[in-house]
This record gives C-alpha cells, structure tokens and sequence, in this order.
C-alpha cells in the first residue's frame, strides 16, 4: 500500500470528523429529543471555546467582581430600617427619638407605625409587624418582651371636683351676727377690774392686758369684716353645705358615685376595675363614662361627674390640665388617696406604690395641699427578643445619652431611667441594652475574634484536604495522558519491528484507534500546550515509522523478487 501524501488528514482524523458530524446531525435532525448526555456535551463544549477567549472572559471577570464590590459596598452602607409601635400619647416621644437616632447614626433609621392605643400596639410587636414597641407595664404583654429603657412613671389620680360656692348673699349675715360678740367684751371689763383689784395687783394687770387684746381684735374685726365674710363664704364652699360625714375621702365611698374617665391619657376603664376590686366596690356600682379633656370642665360645671379619674406622668399636661378644669372659683379639688397601694403593689408586680409630693400637680392654688398615697406604673421601650443586640445597643445609647433632648421635646412626660441590671431584677434587659449599661459592648474582634483564630487554624487543613484532592485528581488526568502517550510509543516500536505489510495495516488500525481515544479525551479534558505538542510529536513519529516500514518491507520485497527473475534467467 503506497503511503498518502503528507499534506493530506491521516484515516484516523477523517474518521473521527466523520462520526462527529454523523452524531451533529442526529443531535439536530428534526422529531428527535437531545438527550441530556449531548445537550451536557453541547454546553461544555460550548463552555471550553467561551474560556479560550482569553481577554473577554477577563474583561467580563473584571466587571462581575466589580459589580460583586459595588453590590457589598451598596448594601453595606444601606441604612437599616427599624419600626416602633406607638399609641397617640407616644407620638410625640417617638418622633423625637427617630430624630436623635438618625442624627447619631446615619445608617439608622427608626420607622414610626401609629397605633389607635397601647393594645394594638403590643399586638403589633406580637405579630413581628414592628422591631420595638412603648408599652405600660399593666399590660400583660409587656411582660413578655425584654426592655430597653424605661421611658417615665406613670401616676393613678382620683380627683374630686371643688364644690360650687355658696351665694355670697348668705355669708354676709354670718359675719354680721359675729360682730357684736366681739366687742361686748371690750365693753364690760371695768367693773370686773375694780373687784379684782382689791385682791391682787398681779390679777388686775392681767385681765388689763387681755381687755387690751381683745379690744385690738374688736378694732381689727370692725376694719376687715369684708375679709371675714370672704373666708367664711369659702369655708362653707370647702364643705359643700355638707358633713364631713359625705366627703368623698376613701376608694370604697366611691360606690353609687359616678366617675368620668378622661380620655386622652393613660387612664382606662381596667385600671379602674382593677382598683375598686381590690377595696370590694363593684364596678357594676359605679356609673363610668368617657369624658373627653376639653368637655372636663362642662362636666364639673354642670356635676355630671362625682370623681375624675387620670393617669399619666405626674408632671405631665394629663394631670395638670385635669385639675385645672376640676377649680371652680380659685378653690382647688380635693384628692382620694389609695391608701392601700403598698398592697396593690405586692399583688400585681407590674404597679408600684408611691408618695406624690405636695404641689407636684401644679394648679392655683398648689395641688394637692399634701402629700398624697398612690399608684405608679411605668412606660417601657421593648424590643422583640430576636433582634439583633448591636441594634438594640445602638438605639440604647441614643435614648440614655439623648435623655435631656428627649425630656425637652415631651415637657413633663418625659423622665428616662435605666432599669436594674441585676440578675435577679424584676425586669428583664434585652441583652443588647444590657450590653450598653454595663459597658460590656464587644468590638468585631471580641465577637469574631475566636471564630477567625480558630478558622486559620482549620482552613490550612481544609486547605491540605482541598488540595490533595485537586492534586488527586489532576494526577489522575496526568496518568491517563502517559498511558495515551505510553501506547503511542509502544506503536511506534512496533512499526519498527514489523515484518510484513499486514502487521503494518493492524499497526495503522491501532493508530488510528488511539487517535480517536485522544481525541475524546481532549474534548472531556482540557489539555495545556505542553501535553498537545508531546501527542503531536509522537503520533507525527508514529506515522513516520509506519511509513518508513512499509517502504523499507516494500523495497525489500521488490529486491527479493528482482533476485529470483535473475536467478531463474
């Protein structure tokens, strides 16, 4: 067999382009499915030529780790979104703390969600609607969140209305009768003095200087019966043209009475309910409404209302402008003391006992007149107890540092105090907040300092592993490259020791075989410029050393058979 041209694709390679477009066109003929084998050929296929385009493929790295850095960057600096549930009375607060937080922290921001009261606003953190909430201590789900701060004390007032004054026209004659008494005295002291005398000088100037004084308060009296008349007429206004007997002074007077809620404030018809069940009045005894603060003093006006009842801070404008509107005629209202708030304290933990100064509720004159027994309840901050510490420490520091600007934007109801930090605390601190209050705030490297410690001591081992297993594998690739390239060389002894033209065709097959499985190979494995030359050069020298050997037997065979002619001529 002559051997083809050199320029010409040796059988192997005509056949492998033969069977490859064969199998091109059945992946593609119309009717039939591509199965998943050769779509997963197609793409990797498709995938090698992508990555042979050397400068695309780093241009579109280049822009994917751009984006990548862009992307963290933009997120990372993106503020983080907090929302607080607040009832109207706690609008004002929490608009004020927003404005603190995102002064301190420009990646913060403290989203407001309005609640029609405090209710819908536990209700709302329940339902992980909102990350924080302004909740009194009365309600029963603020005991099951862990708080933040405590924002003021909320105080319980019972004010009994001034009584309307009594006509002028009355008092006068009182005065009047009053009068004469006292200078009849002044009148009839000479004879006694004249008896006396003969006893005893002592006893004389005695009675003398009490004639003296009483005539000097006679003159006095005479000059102010004006001021007389008034204090009388106010001290029948303080008892109403009624007994002491009837003055509302206990909780347990209040049945039969009618009590007026103001509405606006803290003060609810549970509270009320709660403190007339422990003194054992019924509140099916009491008549209760809803008064709103502008109609309070319409409703002392025209004694709709026996008791106000308010709650709220006590220097706060609930209070205060309640008993403004319960003064009638410059007399100022009286209060009902709960004397038994020590008791109501041990009973319900959520309730303080508490002693209201003298004065403390403002009002012309001062009020109350004296120190006053009573219930507190506090307004916390609470947060949900998931969410994240240095968040929660973060707000904690804004409402603690930011405590005089706060107090300032809510006048008088505004008082931040910090809860106990012991362990045994009736309250329990979110951990954040207590993080903040006891200084405990752990910077990246005390919270991430063991895991990154402990990470460079496993990730050399992952590492190891990582790379025994890469180096595994790219071995075993290796060796399925020598033995491609161990099967060439053996070929090509062989055509070396070949002996006639049929082992040389079996040779050619084999070639041809091996060409086809290398190939393949190239198509499943990627093969560098080094393996490519090292399969060129050796079936290059394969080709040549069967076309040499096929020459050389030929030339043999045509020089035996030249001898034999001789011969037999």
């Amino acid at each position: 067999m002559q051997p083809g041209p050199p320029h010409q694709p040796p059988l192997a390679a005509k056949w492998w382009l033969f069977r490859h477009e064969s199998e091109s066109d059945q992946e593609h003929a119309p009717g039939r499915s591509m199965s998943i084998e050769s779509l997963e050929h197609m793409v990797r296929n498709r995938v090698r030529m992508f990555l042979r385009h050397t400068w695309l493929v780093a241009i579109l790295g280049t822009l994917v780790i751009v984006g990548a850095v862009a992307s963290g960057i933009y997120f990372w600096n993106q503020a983080e979104r907090m929302r607080i549930a607040a009832a109207p009375l706690d609008m004002q607060f929490a608009h004020a703390l927003a404005d603190q937080l995102n002064r301190q922290h420009r990646d913060l921001h403290l989203q407001i969600v309005e609640t029609p009261d405090a209710e819908a606003a536990a209700a709302a953190i329940s339902k992980r609607e909102v990350d924080f909430a302004l909740l009194p201590s009365h309600l029963d789900d603020s005991l099951n969140w862990p708080v933040v701060g405590i924002i003021r004390q909320n105080v319980m007032a019972l004010i009994v209305p001034a009584p309307p004054a009594a006509p002028p026209a009355a008092a006068k004659p009182k005065a009047a009768e009053t009068t004469p008494p006292a200078e009849k005295p002044s009148a009839k002291p000479a004879p006694k003095k004249a008896k006396a005398a003969k006893s005893s000088k002592s006893a004389k100037a005695t009675k003398t200087a009490k004639n003296a004084k009483a005539s000097d308060k006679s003159d006095d009296s005479d000059d102010s019966d004006d001021d007389d008349s008034g204090k009388s007429a106010k001290a029948d206004a303080d008892k109403g043209g009624k007994d002491d007997s009837n003055k509302l002074e206990k909780v347990s007077q209040l049945a039969g009475k009618r009590v007026g809620i103001v509405t606006g404030n803290e003060a609810t018809a549970g509270l009320l309910e709660l403190l007339l069940g422990h003194y054992g009045v019924p509140i099916a005894k009491v008549t209760v409404s809803d008064i709103k603060p502008e109609n309070v003093a319409d409703a002392v006006k025209n004694n709709q209302v026996d008791v106000l009842f308010v709650a709220g801070a006590a220097t706060g404008q609930g209070i205060s402008k309640t008993v403004t509107a319960a003064t009638r005629d410059g007399i100022a209202p009286s209060f009902i003391a709960i004397d038994q708030a020590d008791g109501i304290a041990k009973r319900h933990p959520s309730f303080d006992s508490i002693d209201i100064d003298a004065g403390t509720f403002g009002g012309s004159p001062p009020t109350p007149d004296d120190d006053l027994k009573s219930l507190s309840f506090a307004e916390y901050l609470v947060a949900r107890k998931s969410f994240h510490e240095s968040l929660v420490a973060a707000l904690a520091k804004t409402l603690y540092s930011s405590r005089q600007s706060l107090a300032i934007a809510a006048p008088g109801d505004v008082k931040i105090e910090a809860p106990s930090t012991d362990k045994d605390a009736a309250i329990v601190l979110h951990p954040g907040a207590l993080a903040y209050l006891s200084d405990s705030q752990q910077s990246f490297f005390d919270k991430y300092g063991d895991d990154i410690f402990y990470g460079m001591l496993i990730f050399p081992v992952f590492g190891s592993a990582i790379a025994g297993v890469a180096s595994y594998l790219l071995r075993d690739t290796r060796t399925r490259r020598l033995r491609l390239l161990q099967r060439v060389l053996d070929l090509v002894r062989k055509a070396h020791d070949a002996q006639t033209l049929e082992a040389l065709d079996r040779l050619q097959i084999d070639a041809d075989n091996l060409v086809i499985s290398i190939i393949h190979q190239s198509e499943h494995e990627e093969f560098d410029e080094t393996a490519r030359m090292s399969f060129s050069f050796s079936l290059d020298q394969l080709r040549f050393a069967i076309a040499a050997r096929r020459q050389a037997i030929i030339d043999q065979t045509g020089t035996a058979g030249s001898s034999a002619k001789a011969a037999a001529a």
